[in-house]
């Protein structure tokens, strides 16, 4: 595989609309590649789409995020929070604070408020029936259906972030800006996924929702980014194949726990099936994989293709092979994170 820079890294003042979003069960890694792409690509904006403060985003250095964009770290983007995501008052101003983000941050008028503990209580017989998180996301979402929730206009403290993203999100793409969609969670976890429900989250999951989440229509997307990580991992219950051993996984030496809820993820063997599928459901045109360092040994840190070991790029150039046979709109694999950090990641097409 060679980098070609004329492509996935095309030069700024080209316009590019890109969407990422989770092949999996969430947890993927989407918030590190996408505050890798903000900063690398230089996009202008960087949109939220769907979710609540459910969807935790680990970025870099401990960095993490549940309600703002993951490519905050980006200093130029402007940050946008588009409808579709339901937002905690709370959280989503401690985050602007925390992160210094107040200047350069814009919230939709219509995003679907958590109304505290009224609604976090509310979820608590999901917490434990399927496994959910328990932010109130879920009731939040029920009471919009029901055209009884409150939304961000109606919230005095969110005022001063006010705008109307999609409005700005259609003007930028006029103007041949760069934009970056982040979506959440994973393809396994979409509300409409018959193979997963009930065990699923409160909304679609896929790119064709987190389009509507920011007010875009099919025909602005350049690229579809559909993020896996080198094994499969899952908090909570529900399906899911090759699901390891307690014995497996403490010989491998991974054990990892979800961003928000703490608990511990389940792990297993890359599905291949499953990523087929979610690619093509997606219209994926990249594939970005992460955690490679963490299922191959070697591979910690390294910043070019070539320098990964035998075993890790055999695996890379094998799901290369398959997504190119589950979409023709495939391209190549986008990216691979070999580390925590930004820098341990390998910009590839």
């Amino acid at each position: 595989m060679k980098r070609k820079n004329d492509d996935f890294l095309r030069p700024r003042g080209k316009s590019l609309l890109t969407i990422v979003v989770g092949g999996f069960y969430g947890d993927e890694g989407k918030g590190k590649i996408v505050g890798c792409l903000a900063t690398k690509r230089q996009y202008d904006y960087v949109v939220r789409a769907g979710g609540g403060p459910q969807a935790g985003h680990t970025v870099t250095d401990g960095k993490k995020v549940t309600q703002i964009p993951s490519g905050f770290i980006a200093p130029d983007a402007k940050l946008l929070i588009g409808r579709g995501t339901v937002i905690n008052p709370d959280v989503v101003l401690r985050e602007i604070e925390t992160y210094g983000v107040g200047g350069r941050i814009g919230i939709d008028y219509g995003c679907t408020i958590i109304e505290g503990p009224k609604h976090i209580e509310q979820e608590r017989e999901l917490v434990e029936r399927i496994g959910s998180v328990g932010t109130g996301t879920g009731p939040a979402r029920v009471d919009r259906l029901l055209r009884k929730a409150k939304i961000a206009k109606d919230i005095k403290a969110l005022r001063p972030y006010l705008v109307d993203v999609a409005a700005e999100v259609n003007r930028a793409i006029n103007l041949d800006k760069r934009i970056l969609v982040e979506g959440v969670q994973g393809y396994c976890l979409s509300l409409l996924n018959y193979k997963f429900y009930p065990y699923v989250t409160s909304q679609d999951t896929t790119a064709s929702q987190f389009a509507v989440d920011v007010g875009i229509g099919p025909m602005a997307i350049d690229e579809v980014v559909v993020v896996y990580k080198a094994y499969v991992s899952r908090v909570g219950p529900g399906p899911m194949r090759f699901e390891w051993a307690k014995e497996q996984r403490d010989a491998r030496g991974i054990e990892e726990r979800g961003t928000v809820s703490g608990r511990l993820r389940r792990l297993g063997d890359f599905d291949k099936n499953l990523a087929k599928e979610s690619l093509s459901r997606n219209t994926g045109t990249h594939a970005a994989i992460t955690c490679i360092d963490r299922l191959f040994k070697g591979n910690a840190g390294v910043k070019e293709f070539d320098q990964l070991t035998k075993e890790a790029k055999d695996f890379i150039e094998k799901l290369n092979t398959l997504f190119k046979k589950a979409s023709k709109y495939y391209r190549g694999i986008a990216a691979i994170s070999t580390g925590p950090n930004l820098e341990d990641t390998i910009l590839l097409v």
